[in-house]
């Protein structure tokens, strides 16, 4: 009998874990903080006239090339924005500094160099198209406000 109880424990924990990961992964989290600019970040590249967006990866990551490829198919037209992959283990200062703790992480900064979102886990094309067009969207009202 005590047997039963333990797999039954197992399976909800496993249930619930397999829930929060749904529910969380994919999806567009709040800035983690804007307290380090891009340019800051010594990355290598040029800072997006529009936007840029940094994508954190591993060897071992089964998402990241098609998370890659839909970035690429987003802003294939748009010149203004700046895609960079960043792998996450020769990096991993630069991880640690931005808390990039899985992977893929899209990152995504707005023309000013600080961060305006992220996503943790492979997130849908629609949801990164909303992300682009509101950090634009926002800048463009910056600038005409002025």
């Amino acid at each position: 009998m005590d047997h039963w109880l333990l797999v039954v424990s197992v399976l909800a924990l496993s249930s619930a874990f397999g829930l929060f990961l749904h529910f969380t992964r994919g999806k567009l989290t709040k800035k983690y903080s804007n307290e380090i600019s891009f340019d800051q970040l010594k990355v290598g590249q040029e800072l997006g006239m529009k936007a840029t967006i940094l994508q954190f990866k591993t060897e071992y990551c089964s998402t990241c090339p098609g998370v890659k490829r839909q970035i690429n198919e987003l802003i294939k037209n748009d010149e203004g924005i700046s895609f960079y992959e960043i792998d996450a283990v020769e990096r991993i200062e630069l991880a640690k500094k931005l808390h990039v703790k899985s992977s893929p992480t899209v990152l995504f900064f707005n023309k000013a160099g600080l961060e305006e979102g992220r996503i943790i886990g492979a997130p849908k094309k629609d949801q990164l198209r909303n992300t682009l067009e509101k950090i634009t969207t926002i800048e463009m009202e910056k600038t005409n406000a002025n």
